[in-house]
């Protein structure tokens, strides 16, 4: 009885720790495939012309519905370069807290839009 309470009392707590872990590995899969998933979309709706910061912030309430994390948060940016006006990047940043209520580390997507050298696009 007290080897198996002991082994108990040991084992317990080590099942718990496994599980914080597969629950922090699930978060953290389930949002870089959302956003992922997002990236994709963009990509796939928007070019060049129709590319702004206000497209792209309607994609944040989609994103949050979707994803069953714990206070999610998604910045979105457009950066243009200065050295070449033919490129725009679109910078994804997903956060979110754990259980525990921490926060952890973002997860970063950036997606690259090429304008035409040859047009004034």
């Amino acid at each position: 009885m007290i080897l198996v309470s002991a082994t108990l009392a040991i084992s317990i707590p080590a099942f718990r720790v496994v599980n914080l872990q597969r629950r922090s590995i699930d978060e953290r899969l389930l949002a870089t495939t959302a956003l992922a998933n997002l990236g994709e979309r963009i990509t796939a709706e928007n070019n060049w012309n129709s590319l702004n910061l206000e497209r792209l912030n309607q994609y944040k309430s989609k994103l949050i519905n979707q994803v069953d994390l714990k206070e999610p948060q998604l910045k979105v940016a457009l950066v243009e370069k200065e050295s070449d006006l033919n490129i725009r990047q679109v910078r994804l940043q997903l956060s979110w807290k754990n259980p525990h209520g921490q926060k952890v580390d973002p997860i970063l997507l950036s997606l690259w839009f090429h304008g035409r050298r040859d047009s004034n696009e």
